[in-house]
């Protein structure tokens, strides 16, 4: 399986992104990982949170295609546990799923036609979250969930 981790414009903090790229190295153990940057939106200067959310998400269908399992991250979406999550990978795998596509968006959030186009919408928790850290947050999470597919000792 590939996972294409797709993230609106770069991380603005150094330290998280060396998170990010030291969870990224872990993740390679169990499948090939590739992150791709969509440019962001400059917000403001009269342009409305939903013209952002539009344009950036034209840019990530057409990086995306017609991705064969394109997961979105937003905070309407389905919460699932570590336990949960590494069950929809499994099955993903069983399935012969060879394409995991996961999107998080930018500041503003994610447009309805990603969601509409979108095989899973899930949520990392009920509160809001900066989107830098989301990023962090998911690729720990699925490297936590690799860990509890394969029974290592990481999630204990």
């Amino acid at each position: 399986m590939r996972i294409h981790l797709v993230f609106v414009g770069k991380t603005a903090f150094g330290d998280i992104e060396s998170a990010i790229d030291r969870y990224v190295k872990r993740l390679l153990h169990y499948c090939r990982v590739e992150i791709h940057y969509v440019r962001g939106e400059k917000i403001g200067g009269g342009i409305g949170d939903q013209l952002v959310r539009d344009r950036e998400g034209e840019r990530i269908l057409k990086l995306t295609g017609r991705g064969e399992h394109l997961i979105i991250l937003d905070q309407r979406g389905r919460e699932l546990d570590s336990t949960g999550l590494s069950k929809l990978l499994e099955g993903l795998g069983d399935s012969a799923v060879s394409e995991v596509w996961m999107i998080v968006g930018g500041p503003v959030g994610v447009a309805d036609k990603l969601l509409e186009n979108a095989r899973e919408v899930l949520s990392l928790s009920k509160m809001t979250f900066p989107h830098d850290l989301a990023r962090l947050m998911l690729v720990e999470q699925l490297y936590r969930a690799f860990t509890i597919i394969k029974g290592e000792p990481y999630n204990r």
